[in-house]
């Protein structure tokens, strides 16, 4: 994996959590990120939650659509720098495999 390329994934908010949803991109593709932005809320069924950028960069990609419910470590979205090109994001997203969550 590309240090100038990141995963933004489901995260696991609590011990029992196994899946959620983006209940609201809060950012389009192309928007320029600081760490700690919100990215996108994230509802489960106790608890909606703000995402933030773990990383700056630039969204890339909008994997999850909103409203779709996915596992705990599912890709939801990619952060890059800008200079990344367009092929290389579409191989880190078709190459993308979750870590194992326990």
């Amino acid at each position: 994996m590309s240090d100038k390329i990141h995963a933004l994934t489901m995260p696991k908010y609590g011990l029992t959590m196994k899946e959620g949803k983006v209940a609201k991109w809060s950012v389009s593709v192309g928007d320029s990120l600081s760490t700690g932005d919100e990215v996108a809320d994230i509802e489960t069924d106790k608890i909606t939650n703000a995402l933030e950028a773990p990383v700056a960069g630039q969204l890339r990609r909008q994997v999850a659509k909103e409203g779709i419910t996915l596992p705990v470590g599912a890709l939801i979205g990619v952060i890059a720098d800008g200079e990344v090109r367009d092929d290389k994001i579409d191989a880190f997203v078709s190459d993308f495999k979750p870590e194992e969550m326990s």
